[in-house]
């Protein structure tokens, strides 16, 4: 405990060597674009050397995909170190993702050298971040007229409709207030479907089969622009850039949102490009909204199931969620919300090796009777009494080009997916937590006690046994029926190698050799979640010491000297 309190301590120094840290950004405010690389370049300035902010790319309106790379330099090399990468704002009506992934740098380097995990986590892991993915789209959602779901594609024109023009019928803010609302319109008694809350006028209720109606949703704001008879049928886009991937992608007429080919559009290419040469990322944390899910893959029920053994990691890091995330559920996603194909998940996780969850954050917190149900009532009573009104933007009449008079007004576009300011901090706090469990998790490998055996004079045999302490494993399930990347190599340096291979049954001494090449044994499966296997080498060497190396692309490296009697 001593020792662990004077590394902290020291680890504390180190870090406070460095300039002046930025203030705590306010955590009860979503930050537009320029806000947010502002804050990404302070900590690079604050924390030189720990703090890497670079561009992966341009992406497809001319931003750039920026990246921040988070570790303590005097511990090796960001790539040589297991590595934990967190994005979001994919959809870029998801708009909080990214304030979630800016709070986890401020917390990990605010608190490294005063609390031991985080030390530990920075010491000997690596955070990889791309807090804005769909960069282009969110700038638009803070500074053009949106709603709460739009814009949410890629800033892909695409012709929708399939009437030669693209793009050309998406939402007007007809009003002029800024906000996408919603469009309703009272009719003649007995032509509408709805009609108006008795205790609150601003809420239509659908009618009874006994009942006449006088009002009639249309829709958010827009009209008629090229003169099809339809409104809003051909908005801004539409390409899913969680559709877009390599892994389970489909075609468009299967899947909705994706695009031509996998990888068209450079949002995904920069990250799949920058990912396929970092395999040393080991999970992969992608935060979106809406509904409070914790979801694994595959996306879709027709593809491949999870091998067992990485479905093991997935199910114990899934159910500390729902006890870290109060009211989030961990699910597979396919039966839950849908198949789907190309996302990101899938990509990261069949093409990395990688242990990659989506997180959808936050869900309707005006349940005021606990029922577990979430009425208009409840929401408008949420909106009056603690935002005191901010939410909604009151019925106003309008004259409009195809419908005539109507009224519009509605809910805001930063209401509904994206929590009010003062509910914000805890579930990023919460959320944050969840990232350091999984790094926490991420393959730690230690060597233990070697039983060196003297066969005879310049002949010995060594059985080492390796540990992993933590949950994930050296090389996950996937990358061995994918074969992704190489496996887990095991050296003796220095000396001839006569034979090698893993110890199957250390009682009955029996061991499963490896065919060719005994000098580099190949551990396939890597070493797995809080397990030890035991590694077995024949070799020709003289008394003294010599060096045995683990070289893992997912755990990094490690080496013992041995001594030879």
């Amino acid at each position: 405990m001593m020792r662990e309190f004077i590394s902290c301590l020291l680890a504390a120094s180190l870090l406070a060597a460095q300039q002046p840290a930025p203030p705590d950004p306010a955590w009860d405010r979503l930050y537009p674009n320029a806000k947010v690389l502002e804050l990404m370049r302070g900590y690079e300035r604050s924390y030189p050397g720990w703090v890497k902010v670079e561009s992966l790319g341009k992406t497809s309106a001319g931003g750039d995909t920026w990246l921040m790379t988070i570790t303590n330099p005097a511990t090796g090399a960001a790539s040589s170190k297991p590595a934990v990468y967190v994005d979001g704002s994919t959809h870029a009506n998801e708009i909080q993702g990214t304030e979630t992934t800016m709070y986890i740098v401020n917390f990990v380097l605010k608190n490294y050298g005063k609390l031991p995990r985080v030390t530990e986590f920075l010491d000997r892991a690596t955070l990889y971040l791309i807090p804005m993915m769909n960069i282009d789209s969110r700038e638009r959602w803070f500074r053009q007229p949106s709603n709460p779901n739009f814009p949410r594609t890629l800033p892909v024109p695409l012709d929708d409709d399939r009437d030669g023009l693209i793009d050309e019928d998406g939402y007007d803010d007809l009003n002029g207030d800024g906000e996408i609302t919603m469009m309703r319109k009272k009719v003649p008694l007995g032509r509408g479907n709805f009609k108006l809350d008795p205790k609150d006028p601003r809420l239509l209720i659908p009618v009874g089969p006994n009942e006449l109606g006088n009002y009639i949703m249309l829709g958010f704001e827009g009209s008629d622009n090229d003169g099809d008879g339809q409104v809003n049928e051909d908005l801004y886009g539409y390409v899913d850039p969680n559709r877009v991937w390599g892994d389970g992608f489909q075609p468009r007429y299967v899947q909705n949102g994706a695009s031509e080919y996998p990888l068209q559009y450079p949002e995904a290419r920069n990250i799949a490009e920058w990912m396929g040469s970092h395999f040393n990322v080991n999970v992969v944390m992608s935060y979106h909204n809406f509904g409070k899910l914790i979801l694994r893959m595959p996306g879709a029920r027709s593809q491949r199931p999870m091998p067992q053994v990485d479905l093991r990691v997935h199910d114990f890091l899934g159910k500390e969620g729902e006890l870290m995330l109060p009211g989030y559920k961990y699910v597979w996603v396919a039966p839950v919300l849908g198949d789907s194909y190309g996302s990101s998940a899938d990509h990261t996780y069949g093409r990395v090796g990688a242990f990659s969850v989506g997180i959808e954050l936050n869900a309707p917190q005006q349940d005021f009777n606990n029922d577990k149900n979430v009425s208009q009532d409840e929401v408008m009573k949420f909106n009056d009494e603690l935002t005191q009104g901010r939410m909604f933007v009151d019925w106003k009449p309008f004259n409009h080009p195809q419908f005539g008079e109507i009224e519009i007004g509605g809910y805001k576009h930063d209401t509904g997916r994206s929590p009010e300011g003062f509910l914000s901090v805890e579930e990023y706090h919460r959320n944050a937590m969840y990232v350091l469990l999984h790094g926490f998790h991420l393959p730690k490998l230690v060597v233990q006690t070697p039983e060196v055996i003297k066969v005879k004079e310049g002949l010995y045999r060594l059985h080492i046994p390796i540990l992993n302490e933590r949950m994930i494993p050296s090389v996950s399930g996937i990358v061995a029926q994918n074969r992704i990347h190489r496996q887990d190599l095991a050296m003796i340096e220095g000396v001839k190698v006569l034979a090698s291979g893993t110890v199957t049954d250390r009682f009955m001494n029996r061991v499963e050799l490896q065919q060719h090449r005994p000098e580099r044994l190949m551990v396939s499966g890597g070493i797995d979640g809080v397990s030890t296997r035991t590694l077995m080498f024949l070799i020709e060497a003289r008394p003294g010491k010599v060096k045995f190396v683990y070289d893992s692309l997912k755990a990094g490296k490690i080496s013992k000297e041995i001594e030879l009697p």
